[in-house]
């Protein structure tokens, strides 16, 4: 006679059972019995020959036979039982070799980036503010250009750490008057924009001014300035004996009243 495997489940289930035990969504085995998720248990069992099945485990087990070690079915199988259930997932040699070659091609594809990132930093510093200073010759330039321009130029003598980031003759504007204009930056990094014309009309300024609101008239360094202010932006505007001088500034009135005060006692 052939030995059946034992199952301690209040009956024997054997490899030979018709069963039907459904996971995930798959039926395994007969179609007369139900496995129910929640439970846990399957219902409607129907076991092949239970007294000779049972009397079978019962010598078996007085004796101390051992049951045979059997083959795990498929579950598509329609004999499989519980005994043929996986009970955890297994990868393969070479699933478990590709995905350890993934993790390592990442780790390696890091490592390259890093390495070709931090020579190109360190190539390349965090630029210095000093680095944006322009050497600019404001007095030599503006000596050139009052040989052409036909009226005193305002070029302030400058202190240790104040320059002028540009010095030009603007000739061929698009407003028809030519100018003389210069950048002037100071010790706290504050802005001053000097513009200065013999042929100023109300046009030229409105275009120089970018058609700022007159607020109110100041006098400072003895002469009269025409105060206009649109955004963060303030000119101001005044007549001297040979030319017109408009001053801006978005970075500090203080400082545009300095420089106001400077072209007032050079040019008045």
């Amino acid at each position: 006679m052939q030995t059946r495997p034992f199952y301690p489940l209040g009956f024997s289930l054997y490899s030979s059972c018709r069963a039907r035990l459904i996971i995930g969504g798959r039926a395994i085995g007969h179609s007369s019995s139900n496995y129910t998720e929640s439970s846990g248990r399957m219902e409607g069992v129907e076991p092949e020959n239970n007294t000779e099945n049972n009397a079978q485990a019962a010598a078996n087990a007085a004796s101390g036979t051992q049951m045979p070690a059997t083959a795990r079915r498929s579950l598509d199988d329609p004999n499989a039982t519980f005994e043929d259930l996986p009970f955890k997932p297994q990868l393969t040699e070479k699933q478990a070799k590709r995905a350890n070659q993934t993790f390592k091609g990442m780790v390696l594809s890091i490592g390259f980036t890093i390495a070709i990132l931090i020579p190109v930093l360190m190539l390349n510093p965090a630029p210095k503010d000093d680095a944006f200073e322009s050497d600019v010759n404001l007095q030599a330039t503006a000596e050139q250009t009052e040989k052409i321009s036909g009226f005193e130029i305002f070029a302030p003598e400058l202190g240790e750490k104040e320059y002028a980031n540009f010095a030009r003759w603007q000739a061929n504007t698009a407003q028809g008057v030519p100018y003389w204009e210069c950048g002037l930056v100071f010790e706290n990094k504050d802005f001053v924009w000097v513009r200065q014309a013999a042929e100023a009309n109300p046009t030229w300024i409105a275009l120089i001014t970018d058609a700022a609101v007159p607020t109110e008239t100041r006098t400072i360094g003895g002469a009269q300035w025409e105060v206009r202010t649109k955004d963060q932006g303030t000119y101001l505007i005044s007549e001297f004996k040979d030319s017109t001088v408009v001053l801006s500034s978005d970075t500090s009135d203080e400082q545009l009243n300095v420089v106001a005060e400077q072209v007032a006692s050079e040019l008045g």
